[in-house]
């Protein structure tokens, strides 16, 4: 079973004697503390700097590359899980090959998170049409809205909250793959920035504010 203080930190919030609250540092431990900020936006910077003055693949490619893998490296110092490690390496290789290899283009760097950001979208979707919507889930964990499901006006409104996550997936892969295949670098490296960790601390914040409106009235139902 979950364990609601993980799915709590996920939020980007923190238990306290009076319960959930969210606050600027619980807010930034969730997109990975100031670390894990810098390693969602200075690899993309970089891609876009050098792109912009090379106007070649393999300087942007190994310098955004390079980059990650020092933040890879200095996790590993910290003695973050081997497994994180682990697959932020592969997945930065996967995106220097698609790039670097024969016919590959200086935007096909930032395929992997396409893929990424399908894939989380397709989840929460699939939870919607098929009546489980995960957000419904973390009310219940957080606020022991056992009932949520069969109660209408909860089920409704964490159903909404789910589709804010699906619609922050697809408006991604809505501005960013017109960008990509007419092979506009540098608009979809800044775009990557942009709609990177600041648009998801953003996210994080408003879900926060939604679940705790719909689940205060109900916060004593188990």
């Amino acid at each position: 079973m979950p364990n609601p203080e993980n799915i709590a930190k996920k939020l980007g919030i923190e238990q306290s004697e009076q319960g959930y609250n969210l606050s600027k540092q619980s807010l930034l431990a969730a997109i990975g503390g100031p670390l894990g900020v810098a390693e969602a936006v200075l690899p993309s910077m970089l891609f876009s700097i050098v792109f912009a003055i090379t106007k070649d693949a393999l300087p942007s490619v190994s310098g955004a590359a390079g980059l990650a893998l020092i933040f890879i490296v200095i996790r590993l110092f910290q003695r973050k899980p081997l497994t994180q490690a682990l697959v932020g390496a592969l997945a930065i290789a996967l995106a220097a090959w698609l790039a670097l290899r024969d016919g590959g283009q200086a935007a096909d760097y930032f395929v992997p998170g396409f893929i990424t950001n399908a894939s989380y979208g397709f989840v929460f979707l699939v939870s919607v049409l098929v009546r489980y919507p995960i957000m419904g889930y973390v009310g219940q964990f957080l606020f022991g809205l056992a009932n949520w499901r069969k109660t209408d006006h909860l089920y409704r409104r964490f159903r909404f909250v789910t589709l804010v996550w699906v619609s922050f997936f697809s408006l991604r892969l809505l501005i960013q793959l017109p960008l990509y295949f007419s092979n506009q670098v540098e608009l979809l490296a800044t775009s990557r920035i942009i709609m990177g960790a600041p648009a998801y601390a953003g996210l994080l914040a408003l879900t926060w504010v939604m679940i705790r409106k719909i689940a205060q009235p109900e916060r004593y139902i188990r």
